[in-house]
């Protein structure tokens, strides 16, 4: 006769610690981490607020998104703080806007921003930006002159000239090499292009929010945010829980990401990605992504690997340990240094590879 074995109804803190400590040595062998990770903090003291000065004593409310010129400069989306931000060296200051949340084109401080939440760069150092509060794409030159690009004040779905066109609330911007302008249209569920000579047009999904079809016309994308394009001119966007590659010829295929998974659901084989923040691209084409307090990294043949972050929180030093809170937009220097708005924990972060 086989005797039965009564397991204890509470399990001691011990074991606890033990079945913890086995679930991290499961992550480790079975998520891929990359090696040789330095996260440090560029700008912002933690606590939220408007105030310029020293790098590491200014601060910020709920940095949405960042941009990175070819000399180093870093341009700041201050979500909260209805303005844009530049750091310099060891300086931050207001660059455009004035912390008063409101629409109005101008110069410097005399322009208004509800809430900028994403930031493109040309390579003339021109910024494009678009406003969870308002529809349209404003255009930022090097002399913080602000001017509207496209769009009107009303939230839409129109296409046409720019003067007329209609956007919804829209999470992602992208600049390509000739100035094409794509657009995460995220409320409208549908990537738009703004071409050179200013017309807007819709070049990926339609209808309501769903899931990939065969072809760009009925592609169904679920809240689209970031987006990336490589030297080729394909355009990587990721809507909630996938990224998709739209090559020019306008070829669709899904390149990473599968059904919603839990992060707290952490025993299994895959990375599983759910609620993508926004996407960056190195000269190698690898992917890099703001995902829950993670920042992932995506290969060309679509291997991915943690490179920073897992549970919430604020630490700096070997990427194995940093924390993030809510990381949102990422951008990339010409070193290939990525700079990470970390909204919970008002600061600019920096991640460097040894």
């Amino acid at each position: 006769m086989i005797q039965e074995t009564k397991m204890p109804s509470t399990i001691a803190p011990s074991a606890t610690f033990l079945n913890k400590s086995f679930e991290n040595y499961l992550d480790k062998i079975r998520f891929k981490r990359e090696e040789n990770v330095i996260v440090t903090t560029v700008a912002g003291d933690g606590d939220p607020g408007l105030s310029n000065g020293s790098a590491l004593r200014a601060k910020f409310k709920s940095p949405l998104d960042v941009a990175v010129t070819n000399d180093g400069a870093v341009y700041v989306a201050d979500g909260f703080n209805s303005c844009i931000r530049k750091i310099g060296g060891d300086e931050v200051i207001t660059f455009v806007g004035n912390g008063n949340a409101n629409i109005k084109n101008g110069i410097g401080t005399e322009a208004r921003f509800k809430i900028p939440c994403r930031l493109s760069i040309d390579h003339e150092g021109t910024l494009y930006l678009s406003d969870a509060a308002d529809p349209r794409i404003r255009k930022i030159t090097s002399e913080a002159i602000v001017t509207t690009y496209a769009g009107t004040n009303t939230f839409g779905f129109r296409d046409g000239d720019a003067c007329i066109a209609q956007f919804g609330q829209s999470f992602g911007v992208i600049v390509d090499a000739k100035k094409n302008i794509f657009i995460a249209d995220s409320q409208n569920d549908c990537i738009r292009h703004i071409s050179l000579d200013k017309r807007v047009n819709t070049i990926a999904g339609a209808g309501p929010r769903g899931l990939l079809q065969n072809s760009t016309s009925a592609i169904k994308f679920y809240f689209l945010k970031g987006l990336a394009i490589d030297n080729n001119g394909n355009l990587f966007a990721a809507d909630f829980n996938r990224i998709y590659k739209i090559t020019p010829a306008g070829a669709v295929s899904t390149f990473a990401g599968a059904g919603i998974k839990k992060h707290s659901d952490r025993i299994t084989n895959t990375i599983k990605l759910s609620q993508i923040e926004d996407l960056v691209m190195d000269e190698h084409e690898n992917i890099y992504l703001s995902e829950g307090h993670r920042i992932l990294k995506i290969t060309p043949n679509g291997s991915l690997s943690i490179v920073v972050g897992g549970s919430p929180g604020y630490k700096d030093g070997d990427g194995e340990f940093a924390k993030f809170n809510e990381p949102k937009g990422l951008a990339i220097d010409k070193q290939g240094n990525i700079y990470v708005a970390d909204s919970n924990n008002n600061r600019i972060r920096k991640i460097s590879f040894q």
